[in-house]
């Protein structure tokens, strides 16, 4: 177990890898402690026979560091008889987000992940680069799984260059589980099938995830597939995993993550998929 001075130790290595080895842009987060917010919180509310907010803004979350409100928002929902996500994580992409007491408790190689992440959005947002939700989500994920990776070789630890590279392997996954999975029951609710297949469905889904979390690894996707796996739980995740795969190949298509990055960033200024697409393309 680290102690809090490693941690925050820890947390400073990766802010300065990530700007001096990936370039990215932190706008001053992760640079002091808070204990006053453990966690941020989105709360995902969605109907059960199909793939839509439930929130009255219709936005597709809503966000609190206050754990508590978040809560009493999914109880209301659960009364309206609404699927409810609720979504704690360890830090935000806005500015100044502190290092927070679930960031330090959480394992290295998701804490790298994290950092990176965030930072990601941080820097589209400084550079004025806008992207469809979706694809900064994925891009992201790339930039946070695989910069955890390349941190770690970096640092030549062992443990923690085995633990990124299972972080990698078991977020493949689960990203395939969950495109796979809301894929089907979308084609389900947009044909309007019969009610009665779907319960089936729903049971295959979960049977999936229990097979899955037999073979995963890594504490944070293991943890997650231990979640009551309903619409709110696919709409949210497959927000991130749609794109998760082109974003990939375009990370092995260029060879490296820094110049991944750039082919992310020009997309957002010069249309996004259609780009990447070309990207991996190209001869």
């Amino acid at each position: 177990m680290q102690s809090t001075r490693e941690a925050r130790r820890f947390v400073r290595e990766l802010v300065s890898f990530g700007e001096d080895r990936l370039g990215l842009e932190f706008d001053g987060s992760f640079r002091r402690f808070d204990d006053t917010s453990p966690t941020a919180n989105w709360l995902y509310a969605v109907h059960r026979d199909r793939f839509c907010s439930a929130h009255s803004s219709g936005d597709t979350y809503r966000f609190t560091w206050d754990l508590r409100q978040a809560r009493r928002w999914a109880r209301r929902h659960r009364k309206l008889r609404h699927d409810t996500y609720l979504y704690s994580a360890e830090a935000h992409g806005g500015r100044a987000c502190p290092i927070t007491p679930s960031l330090l408790a959480a394992p290295w190689a998701r804490q790298a992940y994290v950092v990176l992440h965030e930072a990601w959005h941080s820097t589209l947002r400084l550079g004025h680069i806008k992207m469809p939700y979706p694809l900064e989500e994925a891009t992201g994920r790339v930039v946070g799984v695989m910069g955890a990776t390349a941190f770690a070789e970096a640092c030549g630890d062992t443990a923690l260059i085995r633990e990124a590279r299972n972080q990698a392997r078991d977020w493949n996954a689960f990203a395939r589980w969950i495109n796979r999975s809301y894929r089907k029951l979308d084609g389900l609710y947009r044909r309007q099938a019969p009610k009665r297949e779907i319960p089936a469905i729903h049971k295959g889904v979960r049977a999936d995830g229990a097979s899955l979390r037999a073979r995963t690894i890594s504490t944070w996707e293991r943890e997650e597939l231990t979640r009551e796996i309903n619409n709110a739980f696919l709409f949210r995740y497959y927000d991130y995993t749609c794109l998760y795969p082109l974003a990939v190949r375009v990370y092995r298509r260029t060879g490296s993550l820094k110049q991944a990055m750039r082919s992310y960033q020009r997309a957002g200024r010069d249309g996004a998929r259609a780009y990447l697409r070309k990207e991996i393309a190209r001869p």
